[in-house]
């Protein structure tokens, strides 16, 4: 594989198939298709030297197309609800390095849904990158908050008669945020070499370099309701650039 050294591709997953929201990858959201927002944040980040599009419908490439984006067409067997985004991103890396006869250094892999990413959190990503030469990849996180932490989390036994902590023993050591160690849960981007893409098969390559993101910024559009708040929070401009 012909990897092109300090090149990136913004590569965009956006199938047709949606459950929640029929084709709530271009659902308007304050006018705009959802899968805008994301485009928008990769033409503006300076470190972005091209952007595709794989899809397997062909209103999302009619809508992508006319924001300026290429598409790659998805073969059959990775449109389904159980295909991993680890198979989609190595079947468009393979199929443009087959295609072109080489590949970019790195690639962004950006979900349509987490609408609030920006070209700053992307650069911040992709700069992490190039700066250490021996990451193999980045990732932006929040910091779980204290309601949601691991040692406060619950299972239900006896048919949901009882209910107990999921990591008693963990609690007991960490029962306050002052004793509880930081926990840290997916933002809204991945950024993988493409060397340790195919050779690891996988996104999250290590060492992979955390982005601490806000909160807000993670923000994951999947129901309707999930697009009510999140037209509440751009309408009172709670989210900046965007």
């Amino acid at each position: 594989m012909n990897i092109v050294k300090n090149r990136s591709l913004g590569l965009i997953t956006a199938r047709g198939g949606s459950k929640s929201i029929p084709l709530k990858n271009i659902v308007p959201v304050c006018g705009k298709p959802l899968i805008e927002y994301s485009i928008n944040a990769l033409q503006k980040a300076t470190t972005i030297n091209r952007v595709i599009c794989s899809t397997d419908h062909e209103k999302i490439a009619s809508v992508v197309q006319k924001l300026g984006v290429e598409v790659l067409d998805r073969p059959d067997h990775l449109c389904g609800d159980l295909v991993s985004s680890i198979d989609v991103v190595i079947d468009a890396v393979e199929t443009i390095n087959k295609s072109e006869g080489s590949i970019p250094e790195i690639i962004v892999l950006i979900q349509p849904t987490s609408i609030f990413l920006t070209s700053t959190q992307i650069d911040s990503a992709v700069n992490a990158l190039l700066d250490k030469p021996e990451a193999k990849s980045s990732q932006t996180v929040i910091k779980v908050p204290h309601q949601f932490h691991a040692h406060n989390q619950r299972i239900m036994f006896d048919d949901g008669n009882d209910i107990a902590f999921a990591f008693q023993k963990d609690r007991e050591i960490g029962h306050n945020k002052q004793t509880k160690p930081e926990f840290y849960t997916y933002g809204n981007l991945i950024v993988i070499r493409t060397k340790a893409l195919i050779e690891e098969r996988t996104l999250f390559a290590r060492p992979s370099i955390p982005i601490v993101i806000p909160l807000y910024y993670a923000y994951d559009l999947d129901g309707q309701e999930d697009i009510e708040l999140a037209e509440i929070m751009i309408n009172q401009k709670l989210i900046k650039d965007i």
